[in-house]
């Protein structure tokens, strides 16, 4: 399993910043607990998202009360990438 720190190196070093998001951390170990493949395929599906289609998911989210920056959007979608690389396959 990753650790936060892992967690948080990577981000870090993606974005190249100092990378705090605990919010993200606990989406990233909730992907991880995740048994049903149709959400994980659904999931999988977010991070082949084209910058138009990440544009209309961003307005999606606002929509729903979810508001987003263009690089919150893009780090959660890393999150979510980063997740499913590292899901031990069962």
């Amino acid at each position: 399993m990753v650790t936060k720190r892992e967690f948080f190196d990577y981000m870090s070093e993606i974005y190249d910043e100092k990378y705090k998001n605990n919010e993200a951390y606990t989406l990233f170990k909730s992907i991880m607990a995740i048994k049903d493949k149709n959400k994980l395929n659904e999931l999988h599906d977010i991070t082949l998202m084209t910058k138009q289609q990440r544009l209309y998911y961003r307005y999606a989210l606002a929509i729903n009360g979810k508001e987003l920056t263009p690089l919150q959007v893009d780090q959660y979608i890393t999150t979510i990438d980063y997740a499913l690389r590292n899901r031990k396959i069962s």
